[in-house]
């Protein structure tokens, strides 16, 4: 049976974090074009820029440089191409006022970085199955 391949954007200024995620996806039984952007503004960039670029989902690191989580959801939102794509706050830990911010602007939940491979591809196969 073939996989089905989708596109999933990372926003994270973090590298570790940026490869952690790249290596879970590939365990997953999905085909995954892996796309990244350091900070919000990087997004934002990129999305408008290339209008072949269309995230299944996207991921949004909730502390970035020049632009922080739910004020990059709020852009996302702003461009029509994309503005259905589940976008997910990923964060340290789950701040029950930013993900409340979060869902007001169009995030679908937070995402808690994960301590440990195996718990990454947990999670992300759980939300790619959606």
């Amino acid at each position: 049976m073939a996989r089905k391949r989708i596109i999933c954007m990372l926003i994270d200024d973090d590298f570790d974090d940026q490869e952690m995620f790249g290596h879970a996806l590939k365990h997953l039984d999905v085909s995954v074009d892996y796309v990244t952007a350091n900070d919000g503004e990087h997004a934002i960039e990129k999305l408008k820029a290339d209008p072949k670029l269309n995230p299944y989902f996207i991921f949004v690191d909730v502390d970035t440089p020049k632009m922080k989580g739910v004020e990059c959801v709020v852009e996302i939102k702003k461009i029509s191409r994309v503005k259905n794509v589940p976008v997910y706050l990923y964060s340290t830990y789950a701040d029950p006022k930013i993900l409340k911010a979060g869902r007001e602007n169009g995030a679908v939940d937070i995402v808690v970085k994960a301590h440990n491979m195996k718990e990454l591809e947990q999670t992300l196969a759980k939300i790619l199955k959606q």
